[in-house]
């Protein structure tokens, strides 16, 4: 279920990101409208979370369905609790994570306060909250004295932005207001993980910038004998049913997604050497889910790559070098990290995807599957999980060389 969308108006306005600007910001945001402001992992399209209006026309300037539930900002732990309505052993939970990962990447789901409008938790009765870590984020939070609910600052569905310019490529054409300020550090969204008490679990429920490893480490030092619970980007549904509202945001088989049709590459014969890491994969085989249990349950199969568009219409997105051979013979190349950091590549990877997507006479994009390459690395599971979602979870045979 969605909204009409918001019609065109031509009225973005660019703040700086200095006191006057933040000031204006909060102003505007207490007043009802719409503020896109960077944080450490994507810009954000805030608007004040009580008001219910305001929270709509983030639903209808997004083009969002109203299924697809918003997260809410906080500028610290100490604002966090009124937003829940949740019983003392969750509340423990709560501050044991806000103690050890905010201001961060982690979203913490648990019941909803009533103050909060439904539309805000898509109607689930749960809503997720986070304390960014990013000082122009946190500074316009504590303008705007109002908790501020923001989803990504872009078209639904598309690229995430990670630069003013990002918003004003997708939402330019709305009244809402842009803070212009260099961020996102991590580069993909929060992980947002959900407590139930009653089943000792804290469901992953949107893998991101925290691993599964860290909050495990963080529950055992605290004596909580909690089980964190992941589901692999595979299990996702292509679709929700007609009025079935996500659990959280991202939980789509298609996200993240260029306007060019995107596809996971897989190598036709093994990656030799030193390409992403020296990691390899033969004959198109789809690699374990490594550190991070990416990846659990069966792969779709690869198709055929031979099938136009070919090669020199096709922008190739590489990781640690794997389809360096394809340089001079695909229509454009860039390597996320030719060193195989997947932090750095997470933090290229939204900036990569809109160049692939704009480059001229590109009908195709091939992104190197990262789980298939068998990287290392606890954080692998959120990038793969939006190079997935890019994709559409479709894959395919790149051809011999």
């Amino acid at each position: 279920m969605s909204l009409p969308p918001a019609p065109a108006s031509g009225r973005a306005t660019v703040l700086a990101a200095d006191a006057a600007g933040l000031r204006r910001g909060g102003e505007l945001l207490r007043a009802g409208k719409l503020v896109a402001f960077p944080t450490e992992t994507v810009f954000g399209l805030g608007a004040n979370a009580l008001d219910e209006e305001a929270v709509l026309d983030i639903f209808r300037v997004k083009g969002r369905p109203l299924t697809d539930p918003l997260i809410v900002h906080v500028p610290d732990a100490a604002a966090a609790p009124a937003l829940f309505a949740h019983d003392d052993a969750t509340r423990a939970v709560v501050d044991v994570l806000a103690a050890a990962f905010w201001p961060g990447p982690l979203t913490i789901v648990a019941r909803a306060s009533p103050r909060l409008p439904l539309c805000v938790s898509a109607g689930t009765g749960f809503v997720g909250v986070r304390c960014p870590a990013h000082a122009v984020a946190v500074a316009l939070l504590r303008e705007a004295a109002i908790p501020v609910a923001a989803p990504s600052a872009n078209r639904f569905g598309h690229v995430s932005p990670t630069s003013a310019q990002h918003v004003l490529d997708d939402l330019g054409a709305h009244d809402i207001a842009v803070l212009d300020a260099p961020g996102c550090d991590v580069g993909i969204e929060s992980t947002v993980a959900r407590i139930d008490v009653s089943q000792a679990q804290l469901l992953v429920l949107r893998r991101g910038g925290i691993s599964e490893r860290a909050l495990r480490a963080a529950l055992a030092a605290a004596g909580l004998e909690l089980e964190v619970v992941a589901r692999a980007a595979e299990h996702t549904p292509a679709a929700l049913a007609d009025g079935v509202a996500a659990h959280a945001p991202g939980q789509l088989l298609t996200h993240y997604a260029p306007d060019v049709p995107t596809f996971l590459a897989l190598p036709q014969r093994g990656v030799d050497g030193g390409g992403a890491g020296g990691g390899g994969v033969g004959g198109g085989g789809v690699g374990g889910g490594g550190p991070n249990d990416a990846s659990t349950a069966a792969e779709p199969a690869a198709t055929a790559a031979s099938a136009a568009p070919t090669l020199a219409a096709t922008c190739v997105i590489d990781f640690g070098g794997a389809f360096a051979p394809l340089i001079g013979r695909c229509a454009a190349y860039r390597d996320l990290s030719p060193s195989g950091s997947v932090g750095e590549a997470s933090r290229r990877l939204f900036e990569t995807l809109r160049w692939a997507e704009s480059t001229a006479g590109a009908r195709r994009v091939l992104i190197a599957d990262v789980m298939a390459l068998r990287v290392e690395d606890e954080h692998v599971g959120a990038l793969y999980d939006r190079m997935f979602r890019a994709a559409s979870g479709r894959r395919v045979l790149m051809p011999d060389e």
